[in-house]
């Protein structure tokens, strides 16, 4: 569409482009200026496609670079120009449509920086527990949860039997104690009688079948299974079943994250209606209806 007559005059403007971030203090572009295209009245300038050529790129490179992406404007252009004349009636309101959603992209960015900028994100202790006490019934286990003493001991380890003699312990003395010797010889643990995690997660950890989770909750409380390689020992200090109020302690990151969205709704709404507010007091807004 850039005829060969033309080129020279592309060439000369890739050139200028190639030498706007140097020069920007001495070209001051003006509307009526390096017009490259124009289509049923709308006009493609110079200055509308800094950053299509790339630094480093030869003059005839960035010819081509420049000739195909005016190629493809001009394209869309007419298209756009003939879907805009056949539009039917319940279709005219796209541009409605793209300038609400442009504003509501545009007011998501602005809430997203006077939230990270100026919303307070430190969430208390107190705060958490007081949120816990008026919501508690609403928060339900998902998945079935342990708090467990659990080692995963290496076959030719030595401590084995100071660990079987400790680990269905709830005692904090022989918890240390059974926190040192996995430390020192497990290949992995844990040992938390106050930290929960998911049952079905655990289990993928040691060589133990269980076709129905609720059911052995119920039934057992501790395992020693042997396998080629190592030795497990699982003590299960408390459970929750599917359905069973959750732990505080499991669902404090939740809680947190409730109070962080329930604040940054509060303070957006008040923002909100400070601006109102501002916008009436200072003759900004008429109201004719």
């Amino acid at each position: 569409m850039i005829t060969q007559l033309n080129r020279w005059k592309v060439l000369l403007l890739v050139l200028m482009v190639g030498l706007l971030p140097a020069a920007c203090h001495i070209i001051e572009f003006r509307p009526d200026d390096q017009l490259l295209a124009e289509v049923y009245g709308n006009r493609l300038y110079l200055e509308d496609i800094q950053g299509v050529v790339p630094a480093g790129v030869t003059p005839g490179d960035s010819a081509a670079m420049v000739k195909r992406y005016v190629d493809r404007w001009v394209d869309q252009q007419v298209y756009t120009h003939h879907a805009k004349q056949y539009a039917i009636p319940e279709e005219r309101d796209i541009e409605q449509r793209v300038e609400d959603y442009r504003n509501t992209l545009i007011i998501h960015a602005f809430e997203q920086a006077i939230v990270r900028n100026e919303l307070d994100t430190v969430v208390t202790d107190e705060e958490i527990d007081a949120y816990w006490e008026e919501h508690s019934t609403h928060f339900k286990v998902r998945n079935h949860l342990v708090a467990v003493n659990f080692i995963k001991l290496p076959r030719n380890a030595s401590g084995v039997n100071q660990i079987r003699s400790l680990y269905r312990s709830a005692n904090e003395n022989n918890l240390d104690q059974l926190r040192d010797l996995a430390l020192e010889h497990a290949a992995s643990y844990q040992i938390e009688p106050d930290q929960w995690i998911v049952f079905n997660e655990l289990i993928k950890e040691m060589p133990l079948t269980v076709d129905d989770p609720a059911s052995y909750l119920r039934n057992n409380r501790h395992a020693e299974i042997t396998d080629d390689h190592y030795r497990y020992f699982l003590y299960i200090h408390d459970y929750r079943i599917r359905g069973d109020q959750s732990p505080k302690s499991f669902e404090r990151e939740n809680v947190r994250q409730r109070i962080l969205s329930r604040r940054k709704k509060d303070f957006l709404q008040a923002r909100r209606r400070e601006m109102l507010n501002t916008a009436i007091e200072g003759n900004h807004v008429e109201v004719y209806f």
